[in-house]
């Protein structure tokens, strides 16, 4: 019997990451899943030739003292149950490196791994747009808009899915599902639903991360395969729809437009101002002045909320002091909780990661890395669950296996 469950096991052991990816979107908590799959690798798996392959992952440390600097700083927080709260939080950067790197998957499982999550947000997205309609022509309520309309997700972080997730379509779908009747209906009408929401969310950061990415990616496509007149094409008609956006559906340009105005403006910003903008340049300017204070070593991870409360207080920030805010940029919440080491730590994760993906042809890691790169400079998205589950996931997935190399049509670096 316990045979039968270890075959079991190592036959269909990338099941666990095939739901993670799936249920990302709709925003659940996920550490079930992840303390069955935990107890399934030590009790079915083969935990020394994983664990061997896993010591040989140069990441491994890298993640693992990203954790271990944040566990020794708990030591010596004042507010214990935020820095307990914060160790939590960080458990997924030893859990994944773990759970993926000890694992030889077949290019086929993780392609069923990457569709899965293509899959679920689809499938948020789509009812996202029908919950939409039903509220406006049922009950009259516009929720079309921010996070009246991203029922699962806080907008920011839905646009980084979806925006993920239309890079995969983009790259990889083509080839991957080629045997598909009527396919560049299927991907045109996916990357519809998919560029509707990313508007919809009106993220500020994720329509702009979408109108650098998703554009040049596709370009790109296009211009190796050799297809100039799509290519022109293209561009043609993003420019329209652009322009019939702006025109017909305002909303989400001008809260671009504000947030331009705002970060423009020679005048003061007025210490009450709630506007995400606004309050944002307020928090980055007490955190470089706490960072400052706080260079090498930090404040620690448990006591850095407060430490940035007190700021507020002091300089009468009320706008942030009412939702009780952290720094809203992840670099600088990091710098803040952990000093000049931490924050090292976290720009080779991001930044390091799109010059690393480069150097391995590994097209999709880079890409990863830009996203994650460009929402971390206005998120503190390791703060949340939707953030760090999705970042520890896919960083450590693309970082041990490469879809460039299972997709030889697209080699972007011949």
């Amino acid at each position: 019997m316990f045979g039968k469950l270890k075959q079991l096991y190592r036959n269909y052991f990338f099941f666990f990451p095939l739901l993670i990816a799936f249920l990302l979107p709709f925003g659940i908590n996920y550490g079930i899943f992840m303390i069955i799959w935990v107890i399934c690798f030590f009790a079915f798996g083969d935990v020394k030739s994983g664990l061997q392959k896993v010591l040989t992952n140069k990441w491994l440390y890298v993640f693992s003292v990203f954790f271990l600097w944040h566990a020794i700083g708990c030591f010596f927080s004042v507010n214990k149950e935020e820095a307990i709260s914060g160790i939590e939080i960080k458990l997924p950067f030893l859990f994944f490196p773990v759970l993926i790197f000890s694992h030889n998957f077949r290019n086929l499982d993780i392609r069923k791994i990457v569709i899965s999550f293509v899959s679920g947000c689809f499938i948020v997205s789509s009812f996202c747009l029908f919950r939409a309609f039903y509220l406006f022509y049922s009950e009259h309520i516009n929720s079309f808009f921010y996070s009246d309309f991203t029922f699962f997700l806080h907008p920011s972080y839905f646009a980084m899915y979806l925006i993920f997730a239309q890079l995969i379509v983009i790259l990889y779908y083509k080839k991957w599902l080629a045997h598909l009747k009527n396919l560049n209906f299927k991907i045109g009408f996916i990357s519809i639903v998919f560029m509707s929401c990313i508007f919809l969310a009106s993220s500020k950061m994720g329509l702009i991360v979408s109108l650098i990415v998703l554009p040049s990616t596709l370009f790109m496509v296009l211009y190796q395969m050799g297809q100039k007149k799509i290519f022109i094409a293209a561009i043609f008609t993003l420019v329209l729809v652009v322009s019939l956006s702006y025109k017909f559906f305002p909303t989400p340009f001008e809260r671009l437009k504000q947030a331009f105005v705002v970060t423009t403006s020679s005048q003061s910003i007025d210490l009450s101002d709630a506007e995400s903008t606004a309050v944002r340049i307020l928090i980055w300017k007490e955190a470089i002045e706490i960072i400052k204070d706080h260079f090498l070593v930090g404040t620690t991870v448990g006591d850095a909320k407060d430490v940035l409360i007190q700021a507020y207080q002091k300089k009468g920030i009320t706008g942030a002091i009412t939702k009780k805010l952290n720094a809203h940029n992840q670099y600088l919440q990091t710098f803040i909780g952990t000093g000049l080491f931490g924050f090292i730590l976290l720009v080779l994760m991001t930044v390091g990661i799109i010059i690393y993906g480069f150097l391995k042809k590994n097209f999709l890691l880079s890409l990863f890395g830009v996203v994650l790169t460009l929402n971390f400079l206005v998120e503190s998205m390791l703060q949340a669950q939707a953030g760090f589950i999705f970042f520890t996931f896919f960083i450590c997935l693309l970082l041990d296996n490469n879809l460039n190399k299972t997709n030889k049509n697209l080699n972007f670096f011949r």
